[in-house]
């Protein structure tokens, strides 16, 4: 066998070798948990807790609006233009 077909035999071996050994790497990384899907889980939970805060604050805001007056808009008697309020503050 020639020093060249060695040679390049030997390096494509080298190739597969080092690429199957990087995918295993990435597939750890990947599949197996560390500790940015604690850090991933831990933050989901607050999410989770703020929204249900929120929803909460939503449903009391509707039963307060739902309770509320109606908004009244004044009318001038005299000429039946909509009145102002004194004590606007501007």
């Amino acid at each position: 066998m020639p020093i060249w077909l060695a040679k390049i035999v030997v390096t494509r071996i080298f190739k597969v070798i080092k690429r199957k050994r990087e995918w295993r790497k990435i597939d750890e990384y990947v599949n197996k948990p560390n500790i940015l899907d604690k850090q991933f889980k831990s933050l989901q939970k607050t999410v989770n807790k703020n929204a249900k805060y929120i929803e909460e604050l939503e449903k009391d805001v509707a039963i307060l609006k739902k309770d509320s007056h109606p908004i009244k808009e004044f009318v001038c008697l005299e000429c039946g233009c909509k009145a102002k309020s004194k004590n606007k503050e501007s």
